[in-house]
């Protein structure tokens, strides 16, 4: 149990996928230390922009790590949860998909000037 609570601790890289031309994409998830266990969001970053997120849960289960394709021709990346496709990105339009309420957006927000994945909690602007 202290284990998982060390794990825990911090934001966390769920999954990541880097496109040819330096897209970097990620589903990070935060405890919330509540009865509402997990916030989860898709983050990606076009190289020299600053990082923006997309919401995917802020009630979610614990998710050790996905899997990511990439499919370099159409220009979109699938993070998937198990064998199901949890979010798909078309990264030349920015438009995101998440899967489980079958709803598409180009509506993203942004991050604080400085936030990484790897450290960083979801500060709103």
């Amino acid at each position: 149990m202290g284990l998982f609570l060390w794990h825990i601790r911090t934001p966390r890289v769920v999954g990541r996928a880097v496109t040819p031309d330096g897209v970097e994409m990620f589903i990070v998830q935060q405890c919330n230390w509540s009865a509402e266990p997990f916030t989860t969001y898709f983050v990606y970053r076009k190289p020299g922009a600053e990082w923006r997120k997309f919401y995917y849960d802020h009630q979610d289960i614990y998710w050790h790590r996905c899997r990511a394709s990439i499919d370099t021709n159409a220009h979109v990346a699938v993070f998937y949860r198990g064998r199901s496709p949890a979010v798909t990105f078309a990264w030349d339009t920015e438009t995101y998909t998440l899967h489980r309420w079958n709803r598409t957006t180009t509506t993203y927000e942004g991050l604080p000037s400085g936030w990484t994945p790897e450290r960083s909690v979801f500060a709103e602007r």
